[in-house]
């Protein structure tokens, strides 16, 4: 066995069952989080993640999304990336019609997270698609961090954001 696929087999299993959260269950995605605002480059960066439960590399949108991922893996606190969207509309023919990513899944806590960098004024359309989200899925425990948020994150732990 070698050594990926050793630190591969020692890696919590991922939560992927979201049948107990709600009848209609959830959506696997490999497609980002929709994008409401102006995205900056992310540099081509390969960390190894050791806390990583994914099974494919992290794309992350954006650079604030990588120093928070950083974080998690410092303090070994396992997540995962976008693993699933949630149905939040349908059309009459089933077809999705609106749906919400979350960025990160925490197992261990059973916890998802949406991290948004946008300013304030332009979080509105985000905060209604959490809202129907917890409507829809009451069972599904999730946490918005703001832009304000993740400036204090920053401070703290000396991290590089995009303005």
């Amino acid at each position: 066995m070698g050594a990926t696929e050793d630190a591969a087999s020692r890696r919590p299993a991922p939560h992927r069952d979201m049948a107990a959260h709600s009848e209609s269950g959830s959506l696997r995605s490999g497609t980002p989080s929709e994008a409401t605002g102006t995205l900056m480059p992310v540099r081509v960066e390969s960390p190894v993640f050791q806390a990583y439960c994914g099974t494919e590399p992290p794309r992350f949108a954006n650079r604030v999304e990588l120093e928070c991922a950083k974080i998690l893996d410092y303090y070994r606190v396992p997540w995962d990336y976008e693993p699933h969207s949630f149905v939040l509309g349908r059309d009459d023919e089933g077809r999705v019609l609106s749906a919400f990513t979350p960025d990160f899944y925490l197992p261990e806590q059973d916890l998802f997270i949406e991290v948004t960098v946008m300013k304030q004024s332009l979080v509105t359309r985000k905060n209604r698609k959490l809202r129907e989200l917890r409507r829809l899925y009451p069972n599904v425990r999730v946490k918005l961090f703001y832009r304000r948020d993740i400036e204090r994150l920053a401070q703290r732990y000396r991290l590089r954001l995009a303005s």
